[in-house]
């Protein structure tokens, strides 16, 4: 057998042999997946009346619309990425849905706020639809969404744009979850006075 025909079956040999040594190897170890909830806190409301209302949905888009974190990456275009490993435990409408409900409701008995299945005959119907709900690392969080009321016979109530920002503690996905949630307490608080002030 011709020489460099020998030498080329050793490499090759030597090649698949590192190759399946590599497959056979164990993957490298991957950091598990971290999941948040939402922590949002009110003071007491004095909304000055007693009604129902029904959220009737939260409209979330794009990349906010999911279960991943997203961080702003910069402004003018606003651009925004996932942050890997680290996601909401529910997907995001569902959860600014029950942060709205729980922390409004924890605040005040006299106007109840709830979903469709926990509202019946509601006196007013309210649409939530979000437009940023993100951070930026080492900077701050940005919540903003728009609130539309209506009566039960269609008026519409209230129909404004509320923001809420809140700065990081910290350059880390948990800093990042508890600003939001600071941001998202200062926006609903603003909503509520301009409620109040509208019923």
């Amino acid at each position: 057998m011709p020489a460099p025909l020998n030498m080329f079956r050793a490499i090759l040999g030597v090649i698949l042999g590192a190759c399946l040594l590599a497959a056979c190897s164990a993957a490298p170890a991957r950091n598990p997946d971290t999941h948040y909830d939402l922590e949002v806190s009110l003071p007491a409301i004095d909304f000055g009346t007693s009604a129902t209302v029904e959220i009737r949905r939260v409209d979330i888009r794009g990349l906010q619309s999911g279960r991943s974190l997203v961080i702003m990456t910069g402004d003018n275009p606003a651009r925004f990425r996932e942050e890997r490993g680290h996601f909401w435990h529910v997907a995001t409408p569902t959860l600014v849905e029950r942060a709205f409900t729980t922390s409004i409701n924890d605040a005040q008995d006299e106007l109840y706020f709830g979903n469709s299945d926990a509202v019946r005959g509601a006196d007013y119907r309210m649409v939530l639809t979000v437009t940023r709900f993100a951070f930026a690392p080492g900077g701050e969080a940005m919540v903003n969404f728009d609130a539309t009321v209506k009566s039960a016979k269609g008026d519409v109530v209230l129909a404004r744009s509320y923001w809420g920002r809140a700065p990081l503690e910290a350059e880390t996905p948990a800093a990042g979850v508890t600003a939001i949630g600071e941001a998202l307490s200062e926006a609903i608080l603003v909503f509520a006075g301009e409620l109040k002030a509208a019923l």
